[in-house]
């Protein structure tokens, strides 16, 4: 398995956890979702993707280790809610960027300069 197909399917772990997740507290659901944020980091060496899965591990920490999220509440969504979509969100940007890596490696490895925005090739 390439380290990319590995870090795929770890995302689509992490993904499904909060796709399911209810909201209730869960210490092991919590180390987890750690570990596999651990995981994904290690899968593809790329500071944005540790960036985003580093979101991911403190919004889950929010999420899972405290009962009370109404200091994050917005108007149209609850606490657990919010962080909940904000895990999704940097789950779906660390997913983008596993493409961006492949469509990079594929590239160099046939031979293709990569595409640059604003510049014709020919």
């Amino acid at each position: 398995m390439t380290q990319v197909a590995e870090a795929r399917r770890l995302h689509a772990a992490l993904r499904n956890f909060f796709t399911r997740y209810a909201g209730e507290r869960d210490f092991r659901a919590l180390q987890r979702v750690l570990v596999l944020c651990q995981a994904a980091s290690n899968a593809v060496d790329d500071a944005y993707c540790r960036e985003k899965l580093r979101l991911v591990g403190e919004y889950a920490a929010e999420m899972l280790s405290q009962r009370d999220h109404a200091k994050w509440g917005r108007d149209s969504a609850t606490g657990a809610e919010f962080l909940r979509q904000q895990v999704l969100n940097a789950l779906e940007l660390y997913a983008s960027r596993l493409y961006s890596l492949e469509a990079l490696r594929t590239s160099q490895a046939t031979g293709e300069e990569p595409w640059t925005p604003g510049i014709a090739h020919t």
